[in-house]
């Protein structure tokens, strides 16, 4: 019995490994597989103009930041407590290194836990103030006291706040409200004679 079938007419058909040729499936895959170089669409117009925005407000926000740190530092500086006090010296460096190390890319990650851009040995300088807030009581009134722990409070949290939401920290104005909360707190304490 014949028939008009031929092996070789249908698309996934071999010869078979003596014949040497390639079924279409068989290439298809093998050319599939092979890693290949796709060039990275570009944004369109409107989406580099709003990351343009985002960058430039981002850079605003943190200079605004870095700005709120190095006031917190001075006024912290300029407390009425002996000269060479860990307050004065150790824990307003601190500060200022903490609001301006600042940085929206450490953040929290699949098994890893980001830190805002701050080291680990200014995070526990920022975590000892309640350890010697007594020891300021005979130098500072309660107000400036309140006013010393709301603004280190402010900087020690504002770290993990960015690592954990660091696009809707800086764009929403959470890191701007704190730097009006510890500039508020600076300002509350200054009107004591």
């Amino acid at each position: 019995m014949t028939t008009d079938y031929e092996p070789t007419s249908h698309p996934y058909a071999t010869t078979g490994p003596a014949g040497g040729q390639e079924s279409e499936l068989v290439r298809f895959a093998r050319l599939s597989a092979e890693p290949r170089d796709f060039p990275e669409s570009l944004p369109d117009a409107e989406e580099a103009r709003l990351l343009a925005e985002e960058a430039v407000r981002e850079r605003v926000v943190l200079a605004g930041a870095a700005a709120a740190g190095r006031r917190a530092a001075e006024w912290m500086r300029a407390l009425p407590l002996p000269s060479g006090h860990w307050v004065r010296g150790a824990l307003a460096d601190a500060v200022e290194e903490a609001m301006r190390t600042l940085d929206p890319a450490d953040q929290d990650d699949i098994g890893r836990q980001g830190q805002g851009g701050v080291r680990e040995s200014v995070r526990e300088t920022l975590g000892g103030l309640v350890y010697c807030l007594a020891d300021t009581s005979g130098h500072l009134s309660p107000q400036r006291q309140a006013a010393l722990l709301a603004v280190v409070s402010c900087v020690r949290d504002i770290p993990r706040l960015l690592a954990s939401e660091p696009w809707g920290v800086v764009h929403h104005g959470d890191l701007t409200a704190l730097c009006s909360v510890i500039d508020g707190a600076i300002a509350s304490s200054a009107t004591e004679a």
